[in-house]
């Protein structure tokens, strides 16, 4: 996952470990002064100082005690090796032949992320009358069995990992969190269709299937970059985020356009795939802080 490796580990044991303590005070609780980051940690002033001076130098830390995000999430890489080889790293996993942590949290978000978008896939089909294998709701049962399979990794993984591991394992399960809310939405939008029992026609259609189609095309973004390490696809994640904004309000306006009953299907059906789309979304902008240290700029839905 990352490029970048210090000299110095952020904690092992001995002083690294009291090092550790110290930017993970500094994150967790900004304290005002270096009295108070003293006392949190537990260790002398005059200790503290040398320590400070070492980070500072290292620009993990900042004037005003404050960690560089940065720094911090290259300083992890010997603790959260995400991106070893893409998919032939996931499959190492299945076949027994490595250990990292990382890399087996990769083997359980990938079929995760493969359900959500089967149920996605269901509930575009079933917004057009179209069949498919397994409905969205059929296969919330799998969404959830591999969801939770990925949070008792990540519980082990958090329990066995020194901090900043454990900060990265946050955003770990943030990110399987909003893909099992992607397979949420899905089944939430099938439902209100096999409800309604209505076939969506005309330039509303149209415009449906467009940003059924974006969504499509941000999921593979966002897979790319948290699996792959793509990280230059970024951009063209936002931009094709920005054009299905665009399409959505369009979308808004045309719907005004019908009868009050349908009015309220399609503004239900257009909010949970908006929604859906923002988690992908969200769950990309993580994927590059994770890989670069970098945040990108939030999103517009």
């Amino acid at each position: 996952m990352f490029h970048r490796a210090r000299q110095r580990p952020l904690g092992s044991g001995g002083r690294d470990a009291t090092r550790a303590e110290v930017i993970e005070a500094i994150d967790r609780t900004a304290p005002e002064t270096k009295a108070e980051l003293a006392a949190t940690v537990g260790i002398s002033e005059q200790y503290l100082s040398e320590l400070l001076q070492e980070l500072k130098s290292e620009d993990v830390v900042r004037k005003g005690y404050v960690v560089d995000d940065g720094e911090l999430y290259a300083n992890s890489g010997e603790i959260s090796k995400l991106h070893s080889g893409g998919s032939d790293a996931v499959n190492d996993v299945a076949e027994g032949t490595t250990s990292d942590r990382g890399t087996e949290v990769l083997a359980l978000l990938e079929p995760l992320k493969s359900v959500t978008t089967r149920q996605y896939d269901a509930a575009r089909a079933a917004f057009f009358g179209e069949s498919v294998d397994r409905s969205a709701q059929t296969l919330e049962s799998l969404a959830n069995e591999r969801y939770s399979a990925v949070l008792a990794e990540l519980k082990s993984y958090t329990l066995t990992t020194d901090w900043p591991g454990n900060r990265v394992a946050a955003d770990l399960s943030t990110i399987a969190t909003n893909l099992e809310i992607v397979g949420d939405r899905a089944c939430f939008i099938a439902d209100v269709v096999d409800a309604e029992g209505t076939d969506a026609n005309g330039i509303v259609a149209e415009r449906m299937a467009d940003i059924f189609e974006s969504g499509e095309q941000i999921n593979e973004y966002f897979s790319r970059i948290f699996f792959d390490c793509e990280l230059d696809v970024h951009q063209k994640l936002r931009e094709r985020e920005e054009s299905v904004h665009r399409d959505l309000n369009e979308l808004f306006e045309l719907v005004t356009a019908y009868d009050p009953e349908m009015y309220g299907y399609l503004v239900t059906i257009t909010r949970a795939l908006e929604r859906t789309i923002y988690y992908w979304v969200d769950a990309a902008e993580l994927a590059v802080h994770l890989h670069s240290g970098l945040r990108p700029d939030h999103t517009e839905i």
